[in-house]
């Protein structure tokens, strides 16, 4: 079995690994960076937003005020 190293990576993977590019062979990078490079120009769909979820977590900051990243020291 074949095997080449990618060009942006640096991992060797096997021939199939890489998309043919027409006359001059197969591209010098691997299907798996082509579907990082996809993913990061592709934008991300909003955040649907929970109503309920935001009330409630408005009404326990009201109670219980905001949460202090310290280590509880008085838990036996």
């Amino acid at each position: 079995m074949e095997r080449r190293t990618c060009t942006k990576c640096c991992r060797s993977l096997p021939l199939d690994s890489f998309q043919r590019a027409g006359d001059q062979g197969r591209r010098p990078d691997c299907v798996q960076c082509l579907n990082d490079q996809r993913r990061l120009r592709s934008p991300l769909p909003p955040v649907q937003r929970d109503l309920q979820q935001v009330r409630l977590n408005n009404t326990f900051n009201l109670w219980h005020g905001p949460v202090r990243r310290v280590p509880l020291r008085n838990a036996a």
